[in-house]
Order: C-alpha cells, then sequence, then structure tokens
C-alpha cells in the first residue's frame, strides 16, 4: 500500500487520497488520512489531515517525498485516490495481498486552502424552494440529508455522463419511479444550468403525486423539458430511447422492472438506487444452499442482509452479461440512507461477457434462486441459465441437486 501511495502522490494528476481502516493484525491511531494538494504562498504544497475520533491534526509539506516517508509505516487497509483522469480503490486483505482496482472518471479539486464544499446544486437553487427542501435561499434543518443526497447524487451524474459513448443532441432522462422527484427537478436544474440541452421525464404511478409534481415544473417555467406521468413502471413505454435512465429506491422488484426497461430500450446510462429486496430474501432456504454457507440464512437479520448483497450481485452481474460496464457503490453515507447503495451502469457495445454469464450461473447454483430480473430480460440471455430454478428457491423434477434436510 505504501508503494501505491507514494507513487500516486508523486504523479502531476494527483488530486486527493482518503486512508482509512486498519490492516488486519495491525494498530493504527488514525481513524482516516486525507491527503491533497493546496496552494500556499503561491506554490503548491501536499496538505495531510490526520484524524483521529476526536481531533484532526493538519500539515503542509513542500514535497510528496516527505509524505510518502510520514505514511510509509501507518498500516492502513484501504485507499480512495482521486487522480485528474482516474479514480483508484485500494484494499488490504486480511493475508495481506493487495487488491487494486481502477476506473476511468474525470475529477477536480480545488487548490485553495479554504476548499469550498462541493456543492453542484447551490442552497438558493429555486427548484428546492419549491420542493420544500430550502427557504428564502437557505437549506432547511429538515431539509439537510435530502440536500446532501442531491449534490452526491448530481456529481455522480456528472461523471457518469462523461464516460462511455459520446451523446448527441437533447438528452433524453426517464427517472422511473420518481415520487416526490428530488432528483428529477435537480437533474433538470444542473443539466439546464451547465447548458445541456434535455428533456427529462419522471414516472410514478400515483396520480396526485404526478399531477403535483407537473404543477411544480410549470411554477418553475420548466414546462417545455421536464414533464410527469402516471403509470406503473412495467406498463411504461417510452417514446424515444433514453440516453440516462435513474431510480431512487424503487421497492423491491419494481428495480429490476427498471433495469430490464432499461435495457431493453438501450439505455446508454442506468443510475439506480435499490431499495427493499423481498424477493429474493424469500427464496433463500439454508437446506438448499451447501453445508459451508447455511447459517448466512438462519437467522432473519443474516438472510435479509445476504439477500441484498446477493440481489444487488446478481443485477450487477445480469447487466454485464447484455453488454453493460457496471459498479455497484455507496453513494451518500448511511446517516443519511440506509438504502445507499448505487448501481452505475454504461452500455459498451461488444464487452466480454463469459465471466458475468459464469458469475450468474456460481451464485444461482450456489443459493439456488432465481432473481426477477432473469425473468424480465429472459429474452437476452441463455435460456438455460435458470432452467432448474423455480421462483421459490426449489429445484425443479428432474434436477439432480441434492438437499439435505436440516
Amino acid at each position: 500500500m505504501a508503494d501505491l501511495i507514494r507513487d500516486c502522490v508523486h504523479r502531476q494528476e494527483f488530486q486527493r487520497a482518503v486512508l482509512s481502516g486498519t490492516a488486519h493484525g495491525a494498530q493504527n491511531p488514525w481513524r482516516r488520512v486525507v491527503i491533497r494538494k493546496v496552494a500556499l504562498r503561491d506554490a503548491v504544497q501536499t496538505q495531510v489531515t490526520w484524524h483521529t475520533d476526536k481531533t484532526a491534526v493538519t500539515r503542509n509539506y513542500p514535497g510528496a517525498e516527505a509524505v510518502a516517508r510520514e505514511l510509509v509505516d501507518v498500516p492502513f487497509r484501504n485507499a480512495h485516490i482521486e487522480l485528474r483522469s482516474a479514480t483508484i480503490e485500494a484494499r488490504i486483505a486480511k493475508r495481506g495481498k493487495l487488491f487494486v482496482s481502477q476506473r476511468a472518471e474525470a475529477n477536480t479539486a480545488a487548490l485553495a486552502h479554504d476548499r469550498q464544499r462541493d456543492r453542484p446544486v447551490p442552497p438558493d437553487a429555486a427548484f428546492l424552494d419549491v420542493l420544500g427542501v430550502s427557504h428564502d435561499g437557505a437549506v432547511k434543518p429538515t431539509g439537510q440529508r435530502k440536500y446532501r443526497q442531491i449534490n452526491e447524487f448530481i456529481r455522480i451524474l456528472g461523471s457518469t455522463l462523461s464516460t462511455g459513448p459520446a451523446l448527441t443532441g437533447p438528452l433524453r432522462i426517464l427517472d422511473l419511479g420518481c415520487g416526490n422527484a428530488y432528483l428529477t427537478f435537480a437533474t433538470a436544474h444542473h443539466l439546464r444550468e451547465s447548458g445541456v440541452a434535455c428533456t427529462v421525464v419522471g414516472v410514478d404511478r400515483d396520480v396526485e403525486t404526478t399531477a403535483r409534481n407537473n404543477e411544480r415544473a410549470h411554477r418553475l417555467g420548466w414546462q417545455d423539458h421536464l414533464t410527469f406521468t402516471s403509470s406503473l413502471i412495467e406498463h411504461y413505454v417510452p417514446a424515444d430511447a433514453p440516453d440516462l435512465v435513474i431510480s431512487l429506491h424503487a421497492c423491491d422488484t419494481a428495480t429490476d422492472d427498471v433495469l430490464a426497461l432499461a435495457v431493453d430500450r438501450d439505455a446508454t446510462h442506468v443510475l439506480a438506487s435499490p431499495c427493499c429486496h423481498h424477493d429474493l430474501q424469500r427464496q433463500l432456504r439454508p437446506r438448499t444452499m451447501p453445508a459451508g454457507f447455511r447459517d448466512l440464512a438462519r437467522d432473519g437479520i443474516l438472510k435479509e442482509q445476504l439477500g441484498d448483497v446477493l440481489t444487488d450481485a446478481l443485477r450487477a452481474s445480469l447487466l454485464r452479461m447484455v453488454g453493460y460496464q457496471v459498479d455497484v457503490f455507496a453513494f451518500v453515507p448511511v446517516e443519511h440512507t440506509p438504502r445507499n447503495n448505487l448501481i452505475r451502469a454504461t452500455r459498451i457495445p461488444g464487452r466480454d461477457t463469459a465471466d458475468a454469464e459464469a458469475s450468474v450461473r456460481a451464485l444461482a447454483a450456489m443459493f439456488n434462486v432465481r432473481p426477477r430480473l432473469a425473468e424480465l430480460l429472459a429474452h437476452r440471455i441463455p435460456a438455460d441459465l435458470f432452467a432448474d430454478r423455480d421462483r421459490r428457491g426449489r429445484d425443479l423434477p428432474g434436477d439432480d441437486a441434492v438437499v439435505v434436510e436440516e
């Protein structure tokens, strides 16, 4: 890990790094360390802030070599490193092996010593007042969590649209299961303020909510590029192929409906934050799992968490199977919302899908499940992928799997 940090901090394109966690079997006096470039007295220096549970100590270094010497013996387990053109994630496993992943992503960081908060949506944006998040240009105390969520989402939206195939013409955006439409309005605001022509459609099954959202769009004078319609997600047919499909907390298999619609309409980008995962949780049964995994589903809380992880892992692999590059990550801290995972997918034609298919087959066989998304994408995936499993998590007649009774 020390060599990786040293190499990255020395690069001209280095922006910021966050080190956290403690390597297995080690002791670490620091909870977190943040490294960034700052401009001081007309010279760029490297600033390091050392955090404990109670205090934070900041030091400025004239060169990266001094930073590397300070950090070489600190046993951090995780590293998040932002370069101008990429983000690097690294972690040290229990046995000391270093795992590193890198994704192309445009990162920008202000060099000012007193760094301004990254707020792509300012607190005085008119739509925040209309939605009740702010009042007279200031975010209400009750709106702080939603405001943080909006800004984090818009930051991710910007980096997402800058990757993948080039998009031409007015962007066509769908927000499925939009509810009160915080992200729908935020997306429309941000793109228009950025000079990007767009048409944004919010879809929700509640007629009253849809009518209220349309009234708010009219109040802002946005009705020419932001509209809302009432429909179930599985029944909605967009007029044109969307460039971006977004969805925040569509409950249970409604998220599968969102992903399936995006795939079937060849959406270029998808940003979906799932909610509950009851469908797969109901299919999990200890007696149908390999012996070493049965305790994962014996207790209710563990079964629920396993269902959450397994559902989104299968969703990600199924999307990879049909030509998408996929990341799953937490887009806001858990204190802002317990449902904070985000599935980000970008369609990349010609991707190799063999590994994704092997992963889906292995997970389905191991846990004896059949996710809803697989049924919705049955016309896009191999017919035998889940052929021996029904949706109750039981083997169909003729399957030669051994079921051990508890």
